[in-house]
């Protein structure tokens, strides 16, 4: 009598639902028939005889070896870089938005001080009546506005 048993169409369901687990790659990176075999009793032979079984062995060997599954290892450390990535995205983004709220606080102040000067804002945020050419350029730009950048001396007034 051989060790080995037939194979059923539920043993077949159940061993192709293993072999797309290994597939995915939940059941790690070293597939063989040796593994088969021995997990579900039948010979290699009968396994390989069956279509559906076949099939899905040699597509869970392609995902393996082509590099759509990841070790555990792989997977851990892209999860360490990306959660430093994260931290490192959070700090900067949070150094954004105090930028943010600085630039912002400042353009309130001038939209103040221009108002108390009698001035609308609108007067003064208007688009250019001049092509790009005619603009000045950056750097022109910020040799104008280098001076605005320093503190204004109180005026006196109360």
């Amino acid at each position: 009598m051989s060790k080995y048993r037939h194979i059923s169409k539920e043993d077949i369901d159940l061993i192709v639902r293993e072999l797309d687990k290994w597939a995915l790659g939940e059941l790690g990176s070293k597939l063989t028939w040796k593994v088969i075999v021995d997990q579900f009793g039948f010979s290699r032979q009968s396994l390989q005889a069956k279509p559906q079984i076949k099939a899905a062995y040699d597509n869970a060997k392609q995902s393996l070896s082509g590099g759509l599954v990841k070790s555990k290892q792989q997977t851990e450390s892209e999860y360490e870089k990306l959660l430093v990535e994260l931290e490192r995205t959070k700090l900067e983004l949070e150094s954004y938005k105090n930028k943010e709220q600085l630039w912002l606080r400042r353009w309130q102040q001038i939209a103040f001080n221009i108002r108390q000067k009698g001035i609308q804002v609108s007067d003064i945020d208007k688009g250019a009546d001049c092509s790009d050419d005619e603009l000045p350029s950056r750097n022109e730009t910020s040799k104008i506005l280098r001076p605005f950048d320093r503190e204004i001396p109180p005026s006196g007034r109360v």
